[in-house]
């Protein structure tokens, strides 16, 4: 059965009230960016003592020694999951494997505001299937427990790898993409073989955040 991550890319107070409220869900929270430099401790230990998993999406992108040294100061806040740029290369992804001890790593490919084009301002002159099939043979190899992708690649991917499949850009609907551009449906996430789907504003925005959540388990939970 997939799990369902809740992005919480919110304020403080906001995403502290959902928490709470959803007290004893089957549920992964997700902190970025925007709570964690902001509020660190003040958001992940609260999600802990609830009894969710932490999902601490910072993407790490340095030399292998930070790498390595960012994956130890998230263990040390409990994450349960920690995002790291594949892009990162071998020897960052191995130093940080080493010292994972059974907090998940997952490798970013390419992000799900990025297409073809942007490659090639990288100087990158492969499609972006293939690059991602490239990043993700790169990560998996390494050690690397699970991959973040677009659901648009997952098919692809999970027919040449076996690994825990992430799946940000998830939509409930007919939402606006906004800066998210390779997005797919809650359904089709799960058709492809998502093993996490990750929701954002489709919870945030809702009038009934609670209700949201509470219609989406379901769905969840008829899939094995």
């Amino acid at each position: 059965m997939p799990k369902l991550c809740i992005a919480l890319d919110t304020e403080y107070e906001n995403a502290l009230k959902l928490v709470k409220a959803l007290r004893g869900k089957d549920i992964t929270f997700k902190v970025g960016y925007k709570l964690f430099i902001s509020h660190h401790r003040r958001i992940t230990e609260p999600i802990k003592e609830e009894g969710f998993e932490l999902f601490l999406d910072l993407k790490l992108h340095d030399i292998p020694s930070t790498v390595q040294n960012g994956v130890l100061s998230a263990k040390e806040l409990g994450a349960d999951y920690l995002t790291v740029h594949i892009t990162s290369g071998r020897d960052a992804l191995r130093r940080a494997v080493e010292v994972s001890d059974g907090l998940k790593l997952l490798g970013v490919s390419l992000l799900t505001s990025l297409e073809e084009e942007h490659l090639k301002d990288f100087g990158v002159c492969l499609s972006k299937e293939e690059y991602v099939l490239r990043l993700a043979s790169l990560a998996l190899e390494c050690g690397i427990t699970g991959l973040v992708c677009s659901g648009k690649e997952l098919p692809l991917l999970k027919s040449r790898f076996n690994f825990f499949a992430v799946v940000p850009g998830v939509r409930l609907g007919q939402e606006e993409r906004e800066d998210q551009r390779r997005v797919v449906s809650l359904e089709e996430a799960i058709r492809n073989g998502a093993d996490m789907v990750v929701l954002g504003r489709s919870i945030l925005r809702s009038q009934d955040p609670v209700k949201t959540v509470e219609d989406i388990l379901p769905l969840l939970q008829t899939h094995p």
